[in-house]
This record gives structure tokens, C-alpha cells and sequence, in this order.
């Protein structure tokens, strides 16, 4: 082969490389990619306790889970395959994870007193 033939394919090569810079500089970097606004959690497991002075139908939550999950009007609850749709009630005093519900909604899932269940915010 000739020089002119090396400088020929040498300069064809440099032609087929691509500048890694620019395929690197498509990707986002890891920050972008991380959400920056935390999105409240969908669901909980909470403790539910029996209360009969509660309307059938209707949960007593602390205002401090229904911030923290933005709950809005209703709940669903569920446990072992089973859902139970709920209207909500806030309150001060209650523990974060403890929920108090009537004891004939409870007997629809199958729940005793103090059973953990799963609350969903709807």
C-alpha cells in the first residue's frame, strides 16, 4: 500500500467515529431523572379498631394520615382479597396507623377487633 492509500483509509476511519461526547450528552443526568415532588403514598396498612358509634358505612382516620396521603371523601379498605369502600371522617387525637370503624362493616370483611388492613386513598 501506498501513503496515499494509508492517509486515504486513515481519514475514511476518522469519518466512522462518532464523538462519544455527543451520544453521552443525550442522557439525562441521574437528578433529572429523580422525582423531585415525593407523590404521597396510594396505600397503608393501618390497625382498625371497632367503634359502635359510627354510622355503617362511614371511617374515623387521624387528619395527620389524611394529609399525608391526601385522602379525599372516601376510602377503600381492603383485606385478604376483600374490599370495602368507606366515606371518611377526620380527626385529632387518633394515632396515625389506627382507623375506627362500625363493627357490621368490619364483619363484612371478616375482621376482628384491632386487625391491620390495607387503606387506599380513592
Amino acid at each position: 500500500m501506498s501513503k496515499e492509500e494509508n492517509r486515504e483509509k486513515e481519514e475514511g476511519e476518522k469519518e466512522h467515529k462518532v464523538d462519544i461526547k455527543n451520544l453521552v450528552s443525550v442522557i439525562p443526568p441521574a437528578s433529572a431523572l429523580k422525582n423531585k415532588e415525593k407523590a404521597p403514598p396510594k396505600e397503608k396498612r393501618v390497625k382498625i379498631k371497632k367503634k359502635a358509634d359510627i354510622d355503617e358505612g362511614t371511617i374515623i382516620i387521624s387528619n395527620k394520615l389524611k394529609n399525608s396521603m391526601k385522602i379525599g371523601n372516601e376510602v377503600e379498605i381492603s383485606v385478604k382479597g376483600k374490599k370495602l369502600r368507606l366515606k371518611v371522617i377526620s380527626q385529632d387525637g387518633i394515632g396515625e396507623i389506627e382507623t375506627w370503624a362500625n363493627p357490621a362493616d368490619m364483619l363484612k370483611l371478616g375482621l376482628e377487633d384491632n386487625s391491620t388492613v390495607t387503606l387506599r386513598a380513592l
